[in-house]
């Protein structure tokens, strides 16, 4: 619970958690204090329901759409609570969703308009804002790294190599030919002079500390001829539009850009990513056995040997392959220096299979361990699928699924890891997500604050949200095949195991994340087990109440 006081406006805001002893002294703190006028204005606000008047203070609120198409959040005028004995009926069980509507899909994946103009991929033809067509090229792309005192404009060799620690400013400057035009009574074709727009990307790695007001603020002072759009993007969201501008040489190195970003010493590893060799992106991953993905094509470069390994995994789908060749094409040709390649020394590229590596390989990574990632070699099963990821919450009373799509996505290309971590770990916990990998669906729980034993409506709440998404889980394996449902496994933050964790591109286990409970790091539960042991705590704890604080597992 925290209480701001701006003079004449005074709120106390309360988190979904916290407990009724916790809110009433904080209502008391903001009652104290100097007299202040009539005028003034006194509210009390809940998490997700802030007014627009209060977020207006503050420079970085990130805009939350409602998934029920209302508006983004609406004050509280009083608030309910549970007694420590019995819940009340403010807080009954939210109504399920429609586990066969969310199996349908409908979500779209996000469009970039500029200038009334949705450019699309970034290239080609594209729908102007009064229902015509044009052909978009680009014109030039300029990148700096920002920094906390300065800035600095990258050459042209290392312009797409950006770092997770680090934030950027692109300026795409880009020109749009209007294509079928209406004609004169002549006959003749009217064409308007081809006017150059402008955008400036703002690029924030997933590690980087900077505020992204601090590159607003270079691109309003220094870009000075700049009159177009500023467009935050996040590492992981990037817009198709932005990945093309790289001409499929984008790579995204671990850590800061320190001096010149040269690198020539080390061994390094990167997942290939990408739907069409244009949009090609390099993560750099740890350089070791267990960051091998049997579904994905990753490049092992040892630069100070001149040797670089394209790797592709038993289960690599064909357009996958041809994104990882792409991308080493690129990389030979702009011989980037903050991957050592800026010597005049060749570079041998050695295309490998997983299963068939040469000894040096194996000897980069330390050793041959299979066991260390989710080995394939002895799956029958085909892999031509796209995962699908929903976040399940509880608004207003309704449970409901929302599907998240990557920003890249293009329709009829299979994507074998269109998620990254922190599309998990970066919303609000304890969150709750389905994770549908064909063969198996998922659901996964974040990490659980420590303190979960409190009374109260938070932990009602919190346990009526649970129940809903096992219940969903179970319905929407039956939606998928009536006849033999897909397994239903729950896991938690910080015991995934292989077989989840290899669906992601890259993955870092966080040590300050527990196993909970009973759920040893590695291992799962089935969903509808877990079900029957929650009803059964349910049933078990006074007046329905919240089982006993003490089972985490659940």
């Amino acid at each position: 619970a925290l209480v701001f006081d701006f003079g004449g406006e005074v709120y106390v805001w309360y988190g979904l958690d916290v407990p009724p002893r916790n809110r009433k002294m904080a209502l008391q703190l903001g009652g104290q204090g100097e007299r202040r006028p009539g005028w003034a204005l006194f509210g009390h606000l809940s998490e997700h329901n802030e007014t627009a008047l209060f977020k207006a203070k503050f420079l970085d609120w990130p805009v939350r759409a409602d998934p029920l198409g209302g508006e983004e959040g609406r004050p509280e005028e009083m608030t309910h609570y549970c007694t420590p004995e019995c819940p009340s009926a403010h807080h009954s069980e939210p109504q399920p969703c429609d586990a066969k509507a969310l199996l349908a899909g409908g979500s779209q994946v996000p469009r970039t308009v500029l200038e009334g103009v949705d450019v699309n991929r970034g290239c080609g033809l594209v729908a102007m804002g009064d229902g015509q067509q044009g052909e978009l090229s680009t014109v030039a792309v300029d990148v700096w790294h920002v920094r906390d005192s300065d800035e600095q404009l990258l050459p042209p060799q290392s312009s797409g190599q950006l770092y997770e620690g680090d934030a950027y400013a692109v300026r795409w400057r880009y020109a749009v030919d209007d294509v079928g035009k209406a004609q004169h009574p002549g006959g003749l074709m009217v064409r308007d002079p081809v006017r150059e727009r402008g955008v400036c990307f703002l690029w924030r790695g997933r590690r980087c500390a900077i505020d992204g007001s601090r590159a607003s603020a270079f691109v309003t002072a220094e870009l000075c001829g700049h009159t177009g759009a500023q467009v935050p993007v996040v590492q992981g969201k990037e817009p198709p539009c932005f990945l093309r501008l790289f001409r499929g040489g984008l790579v995204i190195h671990r850590g800061s850009r320190q001096g010149d970003g040269t690198d020539a010493g080390s061994l390094r590893l990167f997942c290939v990513a990408g739907e069409v060799p244009e949009e090609a992106r390099l993560l750099e991953t740890e350089c070791r056995c267990a960051s091998l993905r049997s579904r994905g094509s990753l490049v092992l470069l040892a630069a100070c040997g001149g040797v670089l390994y394209l790797w592709h995994g038993c289960k690599a789908h064909a357009s996958a392959r041809e994104v990882g060749r792409g991308a080493v094409r690129r990389l030979v040709e702009n011989r980037p220096p903050e991957l050592g390649l800026n010597g005049t020394s060749g570079v041998t590229v050695q295309e490998v299979e997983e299963g068939g590596e040469p000894a040096e390989f194996w000897h980069a990574l330390g050793a041959m361990d299979r066991k260390a990632y989710d080995c394939m070699l002895q799956d029958p099963g085909r892999y031509t699928f796209t995962p699908r990821l929903f976040h399940l919450s509880a608004r207003l009373g309704v449970f409901q699924g929302e599907e998240l799509l990557s920003p890249a996505q293009m329709e009829g290309v299979v994507t074998a890891m269109p998620f990254l971590q922190e599309t998990l770990y970066g919303v609000p916990q304890p969150a709750l997500f389905l994770l549908d990998n064909r063969m198996e669906v998922y659901l996964w729980r974040g990490p659980q604050p420590g303190d979960t034993g409190g009374a109260g409506s938070a932990r009602t709440r919190w346990d009526a949200e649970r129940r809903r998404a096992m219940e969903m889980t179970l319905r929407y394996c039956k939606e998928r095949n009536p006849r033999r449902p897909p397994q239903a496994y729950l896991i938690f933050a910080g015991s995934e195991p292989l077989t989840f964790t290899n669906i992601f591109p890259c993955w870092d286990l966080d040590p300050r994340t527990e196993p909970e409970g009973e759920a040893p790091r590695g291992k799962v539960m089935l969903v509808k087990d877990a079900l029957e042991r929650l009803n059964e705590a349910q049933a078990a704890a006074p007046c329905g109440g919240p089982p006993a604080p003490g089972d985490r597992s659940l």
